[in-house]
């Protein structure tokens, strides 16, 4: 499922790249799969080694570099944390 809805985003966004990070990351058949669809598609696969497979906290540096990069900032006395924040609710600027 998660391949198939990756391979989904990538169609739907026009990437050719994959990362992948975060707890599941750690899932050496997830990798496996994600490479050999990656292949399919002339793709490029990034996963991460057991250092950055703990958290969500790669993503949210990733996260954070691109939209910085993009010219978007937040005030320090406007930042907060939000443990369930939902990724789809988030307003992506540095792509158009």
């Amino acid at each position: 499922m998660l391949v198939e809805n990756t391979e989904r985003a990538m169609s739907h966004c026009g990437s050719q790249e994959v990362l992948i990070v975060g707890g599941v990351g750690c899932n050496l058949r997830l990798q496996e799969m994600m490479n050999i669809m990656s292949e399919e598609r002339g793709a490029k696969l990034y996963a991460t080694d057991e250092r950055f497979c703990i958290d969500n906290g790669a993503m949210i540096a990733q996260a954070g570099i691109e939209m910085f990069q993009s010219g978007t900032t937040t005030p320090w006395d406007l930042v907060t944390c939000t443990q369930r924040y939902r990724t789809d609710e988030v307003e992506v600027t540095w792509r158009s």
